[in-house]
């Protein structure tokens, strides 16, 4: 029989482990901004311990233009401790992501960690609580599955089953494919209704048919990393993407 590993971590500890968990990538630059409860000495002595202790994990990676981007990711040891501690795990509760992945996309997935503080802060404003949120790797696995297994049918009879998918899962085919946002907020309004918002983080090489997509899905777009102008409902939040996406 193997005894169970313990592990020495506080609340706050947690809550860290969650926003890296949740967002799967994390520069450590915007834990440090964004996660006000510690000052940044003591929370760079926590992240400390929750390294030396197996449950996250510090990488540091070269950009294109030679800058390094510090990241944290959760180990396998670190999600399921925050799996068990918080009482996630199944596919109805709030998704936690362990590992680093998809290298090329990092400095994009540790973006989005910041647009996700931008539209919080509007839903909060106005009286809204964040229920949980939902990266495109979970709507991949609810669509794309199930999907596979209507490859085989008619035109006819897999367009019906894709409009169905995606209905199920609150999203709308657009030129027969179904667009996916990089995230999604489930939240509850303050009169008590469950509502979301789908975000997709633009950059520069977001090309104009895309921006028109993502429109017709219903996507709210934020603009990330550079300065040339889009035209629709395009957010350019200075505060969002400073430097993020240039590292």
């Amino acid at each position: 029989m193997t005894r169970e590993r313990s592990y020495s971590v506080s609340d706050l500890d947690l809550e860290m482990m969650a926003e890296i968990g949740k967002f799967r990538a994390v520069a450590v630059e915007d834990i440090e901004r964004f996660h006000h409860e510690q000052t940044v000495s003591r929370m760079k002595d926590r992240l400390r311990s929750l390294t030396t202790q197996g449950l996250i994990c510090r990488r540091t990676l070269m950009q294109s233009k030679g800058e390094k981007l510090r990241i944290l990711v959760l180990t396998n040891a670190g999600k399921r401790l925050l799996e068990k501690e918080r009482g996630w795990g199944d596919r109805q509760s709030q998704q936690v992501y362990a590992g680093l992945r998809k290298i090329a996309e990092i400095s994009h997935d540790a973006a989005i960690y910041r647009m996700y503080h931008v539209e919080a802060a509007r839903i909060r404003s106005e009286g809204g609580r964040i229920r949980r949120v939902v990266l495109d790797y979970e709507l991949k696995r609810r669509i794309f599955a199930p999907l596979a297994k209507a490859r085989q049918w008619s035109p006819e009879l897999y367009q019906q089953r894709q409009d169905e998918i995606a209905r199920a899962n609150g999203l709308v085919v657009v030129d027969g494919k179904i667009p996916l946002p990089d995230l999604r907020i489930e939240y509850e309004t303050r009169a008590g209704n469950l509502e979301k918002v789908d975000l997709e983080l633009a950059t520069d090489h977001y090309k104009d048919s895309q921006v028109g997509q993502t429109s017709r899905a219903g996507f709210k777009l934020y603009y990330s990393g550079g300065t040339q102008s889009r035209s629709g409902s395009v957010w350019d939040e200075p505060e969002l993407t400073r430097g993020i996406l240039s590292l």
